[in-house]
């Protein structure tokens, strides 16, 4: 009994520093921000078709990284290869596809993150009014690519700050294709402004 005890005391300080050191190397991460792409053209003038469009047949009800809801503009600690996209069919027909695009607007030629629902895409049922669905990187091969080509140009993943929501996509049996630079939001503080 007190042998156990005298090698408790002599591991708890080490146990205190790796924890210290862990908590030190997450601290050291740089916070990120998720926002909505400005789309505003050269000139200054109101935003072009598609991206003055906002996409209504869907909603997007949360966005999570690591499982902790975060809001756009608010920053977060975590990679960005975990974000996900929380969405509800809100129309009166089913979505077969939606995608989110996600660009990283620190980069000079962006990469596009595509953000699609898990799964075969030939076999996928449509998302039928009122489901939700999570939108993931679908392929650890597309983030590495992302990753390859931000270290191309001088940079990379962990010192990302910013991400943007570049585009919305969806393929509705009611309305076809439909593509916009903005979509409905179920918490106000996510709205995106079309045509800003």
């Amino acid at each position: 009994m007190r042998h156990s005890f005298f090698y408790f005391l002599n591991l708890a300080p080490l146990l205190l520093w790796a924890l210290f050191l862990a908590s030190a190397i997450v601290a050291q991460e740089p916070a990120k921000t998720l926002e909505w792409d400005d789309h505003g053209n050269i000139n200054g003038h109101k935003l072009d078709l598609p991206w003055s469009k906002r996409i209504e047949e869907v909603e997007l009800e949360d966005i999570l990284i690591d499982g902790r809801s975060i809001l756009i503009g608010e920053p977060f600690v975590g990679d960005i290869r975990n974000l996900t996209f929380r969405v509800k069919n809100i129309s009166d027909g089913p979505v077969g596809f939606v995608q989110i695009t996600v660009t990283l607007p620190e980069i000079k030629i962006p990469p596009q993150l595509p953000f699609v629902r898990a799964g075969d895409m030939k076999t996928q049922k449509p998302l039928l009014p009122g489901e939700q669905a999570e939108l993931k990187i679908p392929d650890r091969k597309i983030y590495d690519w992302v990753a390859d080509t931000v270290a191309q140009q001088g940079t990379d993943m962990q010192s990302i700050k910013r991400a943007a929501i570049h585009s919305v996509l969806i393929v509705s049996q009611k309305s076809g294709q439909l593509s916009g630079g903005c979509v409905r939001t179920r918490d106000p503080r996510n709205e995106c402004q079309p045509g800003r």
